[in-house]
C-alpha cells in the first residue's frame, strides 16, 4: 500500500476534555484515513482512561510528551495542552520530523507565537492550529464572495460576538483558564475563533482602539472588549466581543461595501442586499458553501478532513499559520490600547 493509501498514525498529547472532541472526529473520519496509536499525559490516570476509550495499547500511553513525539509509530502529533506549552512542543515535532496540529491561540505571548511561525516556515513537515472556526462552509464562501467584489469595496463593518456567562462549563474550570498566561484570558482563547470569521470576511486587520471590562472573577482576565478597528484594505469599523451575556449567545456581523451590504448571523444564515438596499436572493452563496465544504466536513471534522488531504495528497491547509498570529495579535493589540489609552498598530511577524 502506497504512502497516500494509508492512514495517518496519531498521537495525542493532552488527553482532557477535548481530545474527546477529537477523538469523535477522527472516528467520524473513519479508520481508513486516521489511527489513534499513542497517547501521553501526566496524569497517567487520565491517559489510561482516554487510551481505553480510543482503543491504544497500554505500551503506548506515555507520561512524557518528548516519548511520545519520539516513538516511531507515530506520523502526526496532535497536542492538545495549555498554550503556553505550544512552541516547546512544536519545536520538539519539528525537530522529530513530525507532522503537527495544536490548539489556538497560537502562544501564550507574541515572541512564543513568532517563533513558531518561523519555526514552522522553516519546518520540512506539516505544522497547523487547530482553528475549528476555518471550516465552517458559510465563512468561507461569504469571505470568497466578497473577494470577488460582491459589493463591492468594504466601506464599515459591525461585528457583536456575544458569550453566556457560563460558570458551570467544564472549560471554565480549568486552572489554565482560570489564570490564564496567554493575554487576554478567554477573550484571546475564544476570540481567536471570531478573529478567525473575521480575517476570513474582511482581510488583514491594521489598528485597534479599544476598552475592556471584566465582571466575573471566573474568567480570570478582562472578558469584554469594544473596539474600533481600520483594517489594512481603507475601511472602518466595529468589534465587540463579551463572554458576560444572561443567556445570549450570538454572532453578528454586518459588512457594507459600495455595491451593496452582506449580514452573516452566527455561521448558519446569511442576507445579501443590493446598492439600493433591497433584498437579493443568497443561493449562489450557499451554493459556495457546498463547494468549498470540505468533504461534505465541517467544525473539527472538517478540520481534520483538511489536515489528511493535506498531508497524504498535498492540499492546503485551510487556514495559513500567518493567520494565526493575526488573530492573537489583534487581541494583544487591543488589550494595550485598553492599558495605554490609544490606538495601536497590530504587532507583524517580523517588525
Amino acid at each position: 500500500m502506497s504512502n497516500t493509501q494509508q492512514p495517518i498514525k496519531v498521537g495525542i498529547i493532552g488527553t482532557g476534555i477535548f481530545a474527546y472532541r477529537h477523538l469523535r472526529a477522527y472516528q467520524a473520519l473513519g479508520a481508513e484515513k486516521y489511527q489513534l496509536v499513542a497517547c501521553a499525559n501526566r496524569s497517567r490516570d487520565k491517559a489510561v482512561k482516554f487510551a481505553a476509550e480510543a482503543g491504544i495499547p497500554e505500551s503506548a500511553i506515555y507520561s512524557d510528551p518528548l516519548e511520545l513525539i519520539n516513538d516511531p509509530n507515530v506520523e502526526l502529533i496532535d497536542t492538545l495542552l495549555p498554550v503556553q506549552y505550544n512552541r516547546g512542543i512544536v519545536e520538539a515535532a519539528i525537530a522529530a520530523n513530525k507532522h503537527i496540529i495544536f490548539e489556538k491561540p497560537i502562544a501564550a505571548s507574541l515572541e512564543d507565537a513568532r517563533k513558531i511561525v518561523l519555526a514552522a516556515r522553516k519546518a520540512k513537515t506539516v505544522v497547523a492550529v487547530a482553528e475549528n472556526w476555518a471550516y465552517h462552509p458559510l465563512v468561507t464562501a461569504v469571505g470568497s464572495f466578497i473577494e470577488k467584489g460582491g459589493i463591492g469595496e468594504i466601506v464599515n463593518f459591525t461585528y457583536d460576538s456575544t458569550r453566556p456567562y457560563s460558570p458551570n462549563s467544564p472549560y471554565y474550570a480549568t486552572n489554565w483558564r482560570m489564570n490564564p498566561e496567554h493575554p487576554g484570558g478567554y477573550l484571546s482563547d475564544g476570540g481567536v475563533h471570531d478573529m478567525c470569521h473575521l480575517k476570513i470576511a474582511l482581510g488583514w486587520f491594521d489598528t485597534v482602539s479599544a476598552f475592556t471590562t471584566k465582571r466575573h472573577t471566573v474568567h480570570g482576565a478582562d472578558d469584554t472588549l469594544a473596539s474600533t478597528v481600520r483594517l489594512k484594505n481603507g475601511a472602518i469599523g466595529v468589534a465587540n466581543f463579551t463572554f458576560c451575556s444572561a443567556g445570549m449567545k450570538s454572532l453578528r456581523l454586518e459588512i457594507h461595501g459600495t455595491n451593496g451590504s452582506i449580514i452573516l448571523k452566527n455561521d448558519t444564515d446569511v442576507e445579501l442586499f443590493n446598492e439600493q438596499g433591497e433584498s437579493v436572493d443568497t443561493q449562489y452563496i450557499k451554493d459556495l458553501a457546498q463547494e468549498v465544504s470540505s468533504g461534505g466536513f465541517t467544525d473539527v471534522e472538517g478540520e481534520l478532513y483538511n489536515l489528511y488531504q493535506t498531508l497524504r495528497h498535498g492540499a492546503k491547509l485551510g487556514i495559513s499559520i500567518d493567520d494565526c498570529f493575526h488573530h492573537l495579535a489583534f487581541f494583544i493589540a487591543a488589550l494595550e490600547s485598553a492599558r495605554e489609552m490609544k490606538a495601536v498598530k497590530l504587532p507583524e511577524i517580523e517588525e
